[in-house]
C-alpha cells in the first residue's frame, strides 16, 4: 500500500491548518482527470490516507488542488481583504506502490511554500 499524507501550515499564526478542503484528482495518459478522492486536513492539519495503487494509477499523474479561500476567510479574517491565493494546484506522481509520498505546505493568503518527503 502506498501512503499519501500532507501538513499543512498556516505561517501568519504559526498554527497547523485545520479543516482545510481538498481534492486529489487522477489524470491518465489520454489527459482525462478523474476525481480519486477528496478530504478535509484534521486538527492537527494533517491528512494521511493509504491508497491501493493500481498499475494504471503508477502510471498515471494526480493533481491536489488544495482549497484555501474558505479556510483564510474563516482563520485569519483581517488577512482575507489582501490574499490572492484561493487554491493550491499540485501535479504529482505516484509510482511506486508501496511508498510514502508526503507533501507539507506552508501557506499565506498571499503566497506558500511546498515539497516533497517521505
Amino acid at each position: 500500500m502506498a501512503i499519501f499524507s500532507s501538513h499543512i501550515l498556516n505561517s501568519m499564526n504559526g498554527k497547523h491548518a485545520a479543516n482545510v478542503k481538498f481534492s486529489i484528482f487522477k489524470i491518465n495518459s489520454q489527459g482525462n482527470r478523474d476525481l480519486f478522492f477528496e478530504s478535509s486536513t484534521d486538527e492537527g492539519g494533517r491528512i494521511v490516507r493509504e491508497i491501493d495503487l493500481s498499475k494504471d494509477d503508477c502510471l498515471s499523474t494526480f493533481e491536489m488542488i488544495v482549497c484555501l479561500g474558505d479556510y483564510f476567510t474563516t482563520n485569519s479574517k483581517e488577512f482575507f481583504k489582501d490574499r490572492i491565493v484561493s487554491e493550491i494546484v499540485v501535479r504529482f506522481n505516484m509510482e511506486n506502490p508501496n511508498k510514502k509520498y508526503h507533501i507539507p505546505i506552508i501557506i499565506s493568503p498571499n503566497g506558500y511554500s511546498i515539497w516533497w518527503s517521505e
